[in-house]
């Protein structure tokens, strides 16, 4: 607007640009909107879902549901609870249905809602038993931790109820880790910003027999 030589194609680009920046804007959900996005939530249909996203989506609800109850749960949390509700929504995969004889397009074995036999068939109990368990963390975005603060991750162990997950950090001179509780499969474990601001490193579980899981990433702030 100061620029008297701007023509109109640069005024409709800034146009633009300052419209996208308006819309990615996003307000932090107060607690009402969390209970709000809970209640729509527990009506979602999971039918025709993968195994795997329906539990990472039922996580997510449970978590949400127990910092909406906390009468102590600061704005931090709250949005945190939203965000991972909405993603784990979001995120929720469509199950594929076996196809009727050969098309010739071939499968994939990378489907893990779905579990067939030689016979293209496999019984309820089959399938339970073939799954295989993993861990679902309540917080699977980066975010920034300011030296000298503390943040409580939340895995829960799905499909393998007696194993207990290794939580690990790729640099132990940025984050420094706590195990706090166990509660049925649910694991509680604490970072600690030791690092100095720019630095980032991965947080990981690995459950016994499996390889490292990467769940997201801290950067010092």
């Amino acid at each position: 607007l100061a620029n008297a030589n701007a023509d109109q194609a640069d005024v409709d680009a800034k146009a633009e640009a300052l419209t996208r920046a308006m819309a990615a804007l996003r307000k932090i959900p107060s607690r009402d909107e969390l209970n709000k996005l809970i209640a729509e939530m527990e009506q979602k249909d999971l039918d025709g879902y993968t195994d795997r996203s329906v539990a990472a989506f039922k996580a997510a609800l449970s978590i949400a549901k127990t910092v909406a109850a906390d009468a102590n749960a600061d704005e931090q949390a709250v949005a945190k609870a939203y965000t991972n509700l909405e993603a784990a929504a979001n995120n929720l995969v469509k199950a594929e249905k076996p196809g009727m004889g050969n098309s010739g397009k071939g499968s994939t074995s990378a489907n893990v809602g779905n579990a067939y036999g030689a016979a293209g068939v496999v019984s309820a109990a089959q399938g339970v038993a073939s799954q295989k368990a993993y861990v679902v963390s309540d917080t699977t975005v980066n975010f920034t931790l300011k030296h000298g603060q503390a943040y409580c991750f939340k895995m829960t162990v799905v499909n393998g109820n007696n194993m207990v997950p290794s939580f690990t950090v790729g640099n132990g001179d940025v984050l420094k880790t706590q195990f706090v509780a166990r509660i049925g499969n649910d694991y509680y474990y604490r970072v600690y910003a030791t690092g100095t601001p720019g630095q980032s490193t991965g947080v990981y579980t690995t459950l016994p027999g499996q390889n490292a899981v990467k769940h997201c990433a801290v950067t010092i702030g």
